[in-house]
């Protein structure tokens, strides 16, 4: 190589290790301390027009963050419901790193309500940033300080899937139950036994406000393969899963 390109390549060779750092570093801070400013700001989606829509709520997951083309499950779901005639759009409204008090914040927005009222379908990820979006809980962790997280937040649930029940009384709702991220970890059956908690929490109030469960702990069981490459969020497989598990609950539910 002649020496005129040695430091061309160090300079390029230097770039790309200080971007791909910058990757690693971006992926852990948006699970342990995602940006607190980001889930309360109002979605730049515009507010659903009359007509029968699917409105997504919730997290990142519902963000698509993780995938391919950073879009999830929603417009897998969204464009199969729209070719079915079974919706005329859909409108995602999740925010990355959205926690439930930020939902619950979310909800007392009029236009998120106008959009829920005229919702024919409602799907809801939220809680997996309560439960373990926090670097104490991963790095200091015990299944007590866990399962009080669990009886902490379950009525705080409660409370959204009330409100949301509350504004659209004849809406197939549906929200989706916690998976494991951390099975390979050395507290990963410990993370299981809570994960399931919260899950047959979620269950019990699904019961009473006649809100859907899909499972997704059973979608993740081995985090190299399931997961994105930040090993927290799903990848476009299991995001693939994720919808046509939605689409069933949906096809099962919905009455025309």
């Amino acid at each position: 190589m002649k020496k005129w390109k040695w430091p061309l390549f160090l300079t390029l060779s230097l770039a790309l290790t200080v971007l791909f750092g910058y990757g690693l570093a971006s992926a852990y801070m948006d699970v342990t301390s995602p940006p607190r400013s980001e889930k309360l700001t109002k979605s730049e989606e515009s507010p659903a027009t009359p007509g029968d829509t699917y409105v997504a709520l919730g997290d990142s997951l519902t963000r698509g963050v993780g995938s391919s083309k950073g879009e999830g499950f929603v417009p897998l779901v969204g464009k199969e419901l729209k070719e079915n005639n079974t919706v005329d759009r859909f409108q995602n409204l999740g925010v990355r790193g959205a926690r439930i008090e930020d939902l619950l914040t979310q909800l007392e927005q009029k236009e998120v309500q106008r959009s829920l009222k005229e919702a024919k379908i409602i799907s809801i990820t939220i809680g997996g940033n309560n439960l373990f979006n926090s670097g104490e809980i991963l790095e200091k962790y015990s299944e007590e300080t866990a399962l009080a997280i669990v009886n902490t937040e379950i009525p705080n649930l409660e409370k959204t899937f009330k409100i949301i029940r509350g504004t659209n009384p004849n809406a197939v709702i549906v929200y989706m139950g916690l998976y494991n991220p951390f099975k390979q970890s050395p507290n990963g059956d410990s993370f299981d036994s809570v994960i399931q908690k919260w899950n047959e929490s979620a269950r019990t109030l699904g019961l009473k406000y006649r809100v859907q469960i899909v499972d997704t702990f059973n979608l993740v069981t081995d985090a190299k393969r399931d997961l994105s490459s930040d090993v927290f969020h799903p990848n476009d497989a299991t995001y693939q899963e994720i919808a046509e598990s939605l689409s069933l609950v949906i096809e099962k539910n919905i009455v025309e």
